[in-house]
């Protein structure tokens, strides 16, 4: 039951491993594997992991915000750039790997430990997919953002900058609506259209479509 939630991302780390065969990745992978066992470790010995579930919408998407993207990933990914030594656009592109590895143990440890009941499709199913397309997307627009900002065209930063806020905030979003029992249904389609935003952002930007000439 839970072998989808477990092997998901490590299979497309593995993946994507194979396909780029980027040995300067590896200290990438490495430390993000290093700061998800920090930061569970921490968790688990210094914070009482039962949280009795508030009847509150903006609550849940800003506590699932803190504890399971936008602090983490800011967080990790700022660390890694304040202390890498690497140009620009190595960190750029390492925000990719570094993502994914930290999300490998991170994510599992989310769902495991959370205190609503476990045994059903969305977080064992869905929530893998959502974050999956979260580190995807995020990753594609700080590129962007990167391109358009030295190409000084505002317009597109501001753009991707939304785009990758967007792509954080919505999985809390759609868990939140999980929490409070909101139509599962409708959370499906919500779901879909998020995980379909993504290969329309690959395809546009692969035609040149909010990308910097």
């Amino acid at each position: 039951m839970y072998l989808f939630m477990i092997l998901l991302l490590p299979l497309i780390l593995a993946a994507w491993c194979f396909y780029k065969k980027r040995v300067d990745m590896i200290p990438v992978i490495f430390m993000g594997i290093v700061a998800a066992v920090l930061i569970c470790g921490f968790r688990t010995f210094f914070l009482y992991s039962h949280r009795v579930i508030p009847y509150s919408f903006v609550k849940n998407v800003f506590y699932l915000l803190f504890h399971q993207s936008l602090v983490p990933i800011a967080l990790v990914y700022g660390i890694f750039f304040l202390i890498s030594k690497d140009s620009l656009s190595f960190k750029i592109e390492a925000i990719f790997p570094l993502l994914l590895s930290f999300y490998v143990l991170y994510l599992p440890y989310n769902i495991i430990s959370s205190s609503e009941q476990i045994y059903t499709t969305f977080p064992l199913f869905v929530k893998p997919v959502l974050f999956t397309v979260m580190i995807f997307s995020l990753a594609l627009a700080v590129k962007q953002i990167e391109k358009s900002h030295f190409a000084e065209n505002s317009l597109y930063t501001a753009i991707w900058v939304g785009i990758a806020f967007g792509s954080i905030v919505f999985p809390a979003i759609l868990e939140s609506m999980y929490l409070l029992d909101a139509n599962y249904f409708f959370i499906l389609i919500l779901s879909g259209a998020y995980s379909l935003a993504l290969p329309i952002l690959f395809l546009m930007n692969k035609l040149g479509i909010l990308a910097t000439k």
